[in-house]
């Protein structure tokens, strides 16, 4: 990893019982160029190999004394701060779900006053060696940026995108759309600017945040537990912070792996947290839509119905009755 005349980096990563991709995505990462690295492996109690796995592959790259651990260490090992280290293991001690994962590596991160910026990266991904650096330079060009994302491309269907760096949200449907998505991916646009009129908010499975937008908005929202934290906190940053897209940043995306399912697989588990923070977040930020949300909410259960998804359709329902209890009061 060279570093360059961009501001310093952490790098963070939430890691749950996918060691396999979570070491795929560390080896593309530390093939980096163009930025100084903090990297942060946050684990969330993963119950496989994975604690064992990082810790060899970490042992490997920078010897047994040369990376931090702490948090909830497991094993009864001891926790050991390395100031100025290249690699952190931090283990949550449960499964948060994705901002309560995500959210101790950025205050990890922030500790470091040098840190201008925090990526937060899945581990089902693999990036390019100036993946981040692009994303950087973009950030760069205006202060005013809070977000920005990469050119997400489908790690086994590499000739199609998923998503130019974000999606667009409509409130009265409580629903968004992936922009750029299955477009070829040798058609990345370079004009930025028109992509970022569309977005929303930024994809997380690549989201590049600035030190003064967490300083200011604040952490992610972690009750969601799954689905609807980053159009929550961008819609938070409204009006005090834009968001940008880096064509440049090209990131591969084995999507839904970081859950164990594809969003557009439907589990049962994945339907039930689409449709309770589907409607929890229009309660908390759009109320005046809620109507027409839960409206195009019982018309999507209806389809379920209709094409007898029966184990979808009863948690979607159960996700709708959750949502209308205190979780969506806040």
């Amino acid at each position: 990893m060279a570093a360059t005349a961009l501001p310093p980096v952490a790098v963070v990563i939430l890691n749950w019982n996918g060691w396999r991709d979570t070491l795929e995505c560390l080896d593309s990462l530390m093939e980096s160029a163009g930025v100084a690295l903090h990297v942060i492996v946050c684990d969330n109690a993963s119950s496989d190999e994975s604690v064992i796995r990082l810790r060899a592959w970490a042992d490997t790259r920078f010897g047994a004394q040369g990376w931090t651990e702490a948090g909830q260490v497991p094993d009864g090992a001891a926790p050991r701060l390395l100031p100025g280290s290249v690699f952190s293991l931090l283990h949550n001690g449960a499964n948060l779900g994705f901002a309560g994962g995500n959210n101790p590596g950025i205050v990890h991160a922030l500790s470091d006053p040098a840190c201008r910026y925090v990526w937060l990266l899945n581990n089902d991904t693999v990036v390019t060696p100036d993946s981040l650096a692009q994303a950087v330079t973009r950030m760069e060009q205006d202060a005013r940026i809070g977000l920005c994302g990469s050119t997400l491309i489908y790690y086994h269907e590499r000739h199609m995108i998923q998503a130019y760096g974000g999606a667009a949200f409509s409130p009265w449907k409580g629903s968004s759309r992936h922009v750029g998505a299955f477009a070829p991916s040798g058609q990345i646009p370079q004009t930025p600017e028109v992509i970022e009129q569309q977005l929303s908010y930024v994809v997380g499975a690549a989201m590049l945040v600035r030190r003064e937008f967490i300083e200011q908005v604040g952490l992610m929202t972690e009750d969601y537990f799954l689905y609807f934290e980053e159009v929550d906190w961008a819609t938070r940053g409204r009006g005090r912070f834009t968001i940008a897209y880096a064509p440049g940043s090209l990131v591969y995306h084995k999507e839904g792996a970081s859950i164990g399912t594809s969003a557009s697989g439907g589990s049962p588990l994945s339907v039930f947290y689409l449709y309770r923070n589907r409607l929890a977040f229009t309660k908390r930020r759009h109320p005046v839509y809620l109507p027409s949300v839960l409206a195009f909410c019982v018309i999507d259960i209806a389809r379920l119905v209709v094409r007898r998804r029966w184990p979808q359709a009863k948690a979607a329902i159960n996700g709708l009755l959750c949502a209308f209890g205190p979780l969506g009061a806040r």
